[in-house]
């Protein structure tokens, strides 16, 4: 068992952390709790908008998959994909 602590206050996550047997995983409870965890959605860029404060973006993965859809897009557009290596 572990009890998870969403938008806990640091110094009650730590407290609680403290006092307890079990793990406790933080998101957004500071850095004392035994683990964290992070939605990896937000944490590598693929959500647009307005995150929870507790959120690091680690990485742009969003705009990253927009660029590939856009030049597959257009590779396909033009003909260039698929050429006849990438044909049985």
């Amino acid at each position: 068992f572990a009890v998870v602590m969403e938008m806990v206050p640091a110094e009650l996550a730590t407290q609680i952390t403290g006092k307890l047997t079990i793990p406790t995983v933080g998101i957004g409870a500071g850095p004392n709790c035994d683990a964290q965890v992070l939605v990896w959605q937000d944490m590598a860029g693929l959500t647009n908008g307005r995150t929870a404060k507790f959120v690091k973006r680690f990485g742009e993965v969003g705009a990253e998959l927009g660029r590939a859809a856009r030049q597959y897009a257009a590779e396909v557009a033009t003909g260039v994909f698929p050429a006849d290596e990438h044909s049985f």
